[in-house]
């Protein structure tokens, strides 16, 4: 970004917080950083001057629009801190020149963030914030699954998304999901699962990516049991009831902390 000479460290956070999530709120700033709102504003305001962001209603946006919306980005910004330790943990399991999937969603979408201007690896996505994250990794090649774009999930979904998955194979799948229970785990809705399951299916190990947040979290659609997951990576431990189905089935849990 131009005309970044002299910004304070607040207004350098708040730079570092739009370039992963596109929007944040005044409201979630000021909570976060421990000032006021009218502080945000003035530090906004300026940033705004200097012509790098655009002051919205209700917080700042990127000042060039980004391939996802206000919405996408509010979700991305909820437990951020959770999800990029998980995202971070994540890049130790990747090796820098294989073939990963990486899940619509904003979990999945910060393992995409996370990962090295130097990946020379191969990304399949159905998710249009992922192939964003794609054009930033010029060694990487990243193959976008077609079909509908759902609005509010920013995913590719239906019969031509099914159609590109069948004839592609990968050795890890990070896969984000709305709800973990001691009987599996769920997303919000069934529009996205034949794609969520064709995805687990093309992968040779499948790593599921989920906040505490999400454990015992209201969710209504069954996506699968533990027995098809590899790995689950968190951010604190699992309540006892799932830690004890993961090691029924198996499934290596890996804690992320900031130091990860």
């Amino acid at each position: 970004m131009s005309n970044t000479v002299g910004l304070s460290s607040r207004q350098t956070e708040i730079i570092n917080r739009l370039g992963r999530n596109g929007f944040v709120s005044t409201a979630e700033l000021a909570t976060s950083l421990a000032v006021s709102d009218m502080t945000i504003r003035r530090d906004t305001r300026d940033l705004a001057a200097r012509g790098i962001v655009r002051v919205v209603h209700g917080g700042v946006s990127l000042l060039h629009g980004a391939l996802h919306t206000t919405d996408f980005a509010e979700r991305a910004d909820h437990e951020s801190l959770a999800k990029e330790v998980i995202a971070t943990a994540c890049q130790a399991l990747i090796s820098p020149r294989e073939t990963i999937i990486i899940d619509a969603g904003t979990t999945a979408f910060e393992v995409a963030r996370c990962l090295p201007n130097d990946f020379r690896g191969t990304i399949i996505t159905n998710s249009a914030p992922v192939i964003q994250q794609g054009l930033r990794l010029r060694s990487a090649r990243t193959i976008c699954l077609g079909g509908e774009l759902l609005q509010d999930s920013h995913a590719f979904a239906g019969e031509m998304t099914l159609a590109a998955v069948n004839h592609l194979r990968a050795q890890k799948a990070f896969m984000g999901v709305a709800a973990l229970h001691a009987d599996g785990l769920y997303v919000d809705r069934d529009l996205e699962l034949p794609v969520k399951r064709a995805l687990i299916q093309a992968a040779d190990e499948v790593i599921v990516v989920a906040t505490s947040g999400k454990m015992n979290h209201s969710a209504i659609v069954h996506l699968m049991d533990f027995n098809a997951v590899d790995v689950l990576v968190t951010d604190a431990p699992v309540p006892a009831a799932i830690a004890k189905a993961l090691e029924r089935a198996s499934v290596r849990v890996i804690v992320a902390g900031p130091a990860a």
